[in-house]
């Protein structure tokens, strides 16, 4: 069911600060019914048992906004043109502020330093979709309709180190800006997984990582994405499932138990794009394509090489890491492929072999799939074997390492 717009809404007075956004926020007991009703949208979701953990990922809204702003010289001043999107909804802060930053100047003469951008006046205000003033030398906008309108700020940048002739430390500066102001017509709910392999209409991810949640982005009544400068996350996500949701290591990441995940938007309008996702176990896992690699310490860096059984491998430096990965292309479960790399949590790796090859709790770089299953101590024999406990997924491998 979809809840109320205006109860998961978070409002920013400084816009664009990832810091200072809302936290998301779990209800272990949120009950739901497990039918997607946003409208527009007939997807049921896959019957289960009914949802009772929740996790809310606020609306971030913005008042103020602050400019970095490059300028290219002209002469002995130097000129810039900034385009930025407003969005008309009814929970959108319709009275703004464009704060003029910092600035640099890009051109040969100049050094590539920020400095102070400073507006002086305001001139050649075309269009009606807001209302323009400067105050206190901030623009300050009254948004009224959409349509665009477009002023010619006059001022200066300071700080700067430029040859024009002689050392020149502030610059005269004209500035255009572009507002284009659109009114929300809806969202589309994405996320980042579906971009991995087979993902983009059924995203199956494993439990026990963190996982991206789903965003939701602003459209027009074209469809057409918005970025808008006053909606920085422009509605409330909020997700429901049978299994555990809690918050990951960052703002936008988060864990998940087993389960359905149903997503609900915060919002009356149109909702088109995922619905829900599903989360599995090792367990679910019918085919991992996978296979174990050497990593050894180079003079710049390390190189990686897929280990055949029975063979040798020299260690360039033997003192420092070496390591054994398991690099995991593709794992496949009933529903489809995982969308993301199974967690090093799920893997067990054990050696006959302790005094050359040692194993501990794995660990993974999430982002290229390998997974670190045992470090090379030291020179010799390696015997080493991995798995999911609990399938019939293994590998194994025996190598030797020489100085």
């Amino acid at each position: 069911m979809r809840t109320p717009p205006s109860l998961v809404l978070g409002l920013l007075l400084a816009a664009c600060d990832p810091a200072a956004a809302p936290e998301p926020t779990t209800d272990p007991t949120d009950p739901t019914d497990p039918t997607d009703s946003r409208p527009g949208s007939t997807t049921p979701l896959a019957p289960g048992p009914a949802p009772v953990h929740s996790l809310t990922f606020p609306a971030v809204l913005a008042t103020s906004h602050e400019l970095l702003t490059y300028a290219d010289l002209d002469g002995d001043q130097t000129s810039a043109r900034t385009e930025l999107a407003y969005g008309l909804h009814p929970d959108y802060p319709d009275l703004v502020t464009l704060r003029p930053g910092v600035g640099m100047v890009l051109a040969p003469e100049c050094q590539a330093q920020q400095g102070e951008l400073v507006w002086h006046s305001l001139a050649e205000v075309e269009g009606s979709a807001a209302g323009l003033e400067l105050r206190a030398g901030a623009l300050a906008i009254a948004l009224r309709e959409e349509g665009s309108v477009s002023a010619l700020l006059h001022g200066e940048l300071r700080g700067q180190d430029c040859a024009l002739p002689g050392v020149t430390t502030v610059v005269p500066l004209v500035h255009r800006i572009v507002l284009q102001v659109d009114r929300v017509a809806g969202f589309r709910v994405e996320q980042f997984h579906q971009q991995l392999g087979d993902c983009h209409d059924r995203v199956v991810l494993p439990a026990d990582a963190p996982l991206w949640a789903p965003t939701a982005r602003a459209l027009d009544d074209h469809d057409n994405v918005l970025e808008l400068i006053n909606a920085p996350t422009p509605v409330g996500i909020t997700l429901r499932s049978p299994g555990a949701l809690t918050a990951g290591p960052d703002s936008w990441s988060l864990i998940a138990g087993p389960g359905l995940v149903a997503i609900d938007v915060a919002t009356s309008l149109p909702v088109r794009g995922l619905a829900s996702f599903t989360v599995v176990g090792p367990e679910a896992l019918t085919s991992v394509d996978a296979a174990l690699y050497l990593r050894r310490a180079a003079s710049k860096g390390s190189l990686s090489d897929p280990i055949e059984p029975g063979m040798s491998y020299a260690l360039f430096f033997p003192d420092q890491r070496n390591t054994v990965e398991l690099h995991v292309d593709t794992a496949t479960t009933e529903l489809g492929e995982l969308c993301a790399v199974p967690p090093a949590a799920w893997f067990e790796s054990t050696s006959t072999t302790p005094a050359v090859c040692t194993t501990s709790a794995a660990s993974d770089d999430a982002w290229t799939g390998f997974i670190s299953v045992a470090r090379v101590v030291t020179t010799g024999e390696c015997r080493l074997a991995v798995e999911l406990p609990g399938t019939p997924h293994r590998w194994a491998t025996r190598f030797r390492t020489t100085p």
